[in-house]
C-alpha cells in the first residue's frame, strides 16, 4: 500500500490552485471547468475548494462583489450549473461534469421524477408540492412561491429546506435572478426542461460510471480521500463508492493510519 504524508497532500492541493488568479467571469468559468466542480464562494467540507480560493484579491468585499455577480451571469447564461448541489452548500458544476451528477440523482428527465423520491420518503410533502408548482408555472420566483406556501408569521425555514432538497436532487434549477423589495429573488424552472442536453447525456451513463467520473475528478483536486469522505460529501452508499473506485482504477494509500483512495501515479 502506498504511504502518503499529510504534507504531500497539502502540496498537491496548493499546486492545483496555484495557476489561477481569477479577476473576471471568463477566469471564473475556466476555474470551474478545469476543476469540474467546486463550492461557489468559500471552500468547504472534504477539502473541496471554493471560487474564493482562486480570486486575485484579498479584499473580502471585492470577493463577494465579483462572485455574487458572476454566479448570476454564469447560471443564467447556462455556462455552468449553480445551486446547492454538494452538501447543500452553493456549488458550481461544469457542464462537462453535470451529466454524471444528474445520472447519480436517479432522475430520468420525466416530469414525475419527484414522485419516486416522495414515495420513498426522501422528499417532504411541501417539497413535492413546490416541485409540482414550479414545473407547472415556471419561470416562477422565490417571492411568489413564498407568498403561496409560507403562512403569515411562519419563519420560512421549512420552505427553504424544501427548495434545498429539490436543488440537491436536481429537480429544479435557478434560471435567473431578479432584484427588488430591498433584496433579490431566484427564478426557478424544472431541471429537465432547463437543461435537456444534460438529461439526454446522463441517460446513457450507468451509476457506477458516473460515480467513477466524479470520484476521479474529486481526487484530482484533493489528492486523496477516504470512503467516508465520499459518502459524506456526495451522499453515496459505501457499496457505490467501492464500485466506483474499482471502475476508476484507484489505488489504496495510507496517511496517519487512515486508508484512502488516490489516483495511480499522483504521488511518486
Amino acid at each position: 500500500m502506498l504511504t502518503i504524508s499529510p504534507e504531500a497532500i497539502t502540496r498537491h492541493r496548493r499546486a492545483v490552485l496555484r495557476p489561477y488568479r481569477v479577476r473576471d467571469r471568463r477566469g471564473a468559468l475556466r476555474f470551474i471547468n478545469d476543476l469540474g466542480f467546486c463550492f461557489a464562494f468559500t471552500g468547504g467540507p472534504g477539502g473541496l475548494p471554493g471560487l474564493f480560493d482562486a480570486l486575485a484579491t484579498r479584499s473580502t468585499d471585492r470577493m463577494w462583489s465579483w462572485a455574487w455577480r458572476w454566479k448570476d451571469e454564469l447560471a443564467t447564461g447556462r455556462k455552468a450549473y449553480y445551486g446547492k448541489a454538494i452538501r447543500r452548500k452553493p456549488s458550481y458544476i461544469s457542464l462537462g461534469m453535470l451529466p454524471a451528477f444528474y445520472a447519480l440523482s436517479g432522475n430520468t428527465g420525466e416530469p414525475d421524477d419527484h414522485l419516486q423520491a416522495y414515495r420513498e420518503g426522501r422528499l417532504s410533502l411541501l417539497a413535492k408540492t413546490l416541485c409540482e408548482a414550479i414545473s407547472a408555472e415556471a419561470p416562477v420566483s422565490t417571492w411568489i412561491l413564498r407568498r403561496r406556501f409560507v403562512a403569515r408569521g411562519e419563519s420560512g425555514a421549512r420552505f427553504h429546506r424544501a427548495l434545498d432538497d429539490l436543488q440537491e436532487r436536481f429537480l429544479i434549477v435557478k434560471a435567473a435572478e431578479v432584484e427588488g423589495r430591498g433584496g433579490y429573488s431566484f427564478i426557478w424552472d424544472a431541471f429537465h426542461r432547463w437543461m435537456p442536453a444534460v438529461v439526454e447525456a446522463a441517460g446513457s451513463m450507468a451509476s457506477e460510471d458516473a460515480a467513477a467520473a466524479v470520484m476521479a475528478r474529486y481526487l484530482r483536486i484533493v489528492g486523496a480521500a477516504s470512503e467516508d469522505d465520499f459518502t459524506a460529501l456526495f451522499g453515496w452508499s459505501t457499496r457505490l463508492a467501492g464500485k466506483a473506485a474499482a471502475r476508476a482504477g484507484l489505488v489504496r494509500a495510507e496517511i496517519d493510519g487512515r486508508c484512502l483512495w488516490t489516483p495511480p501515479g499522483l504521488y511518486r
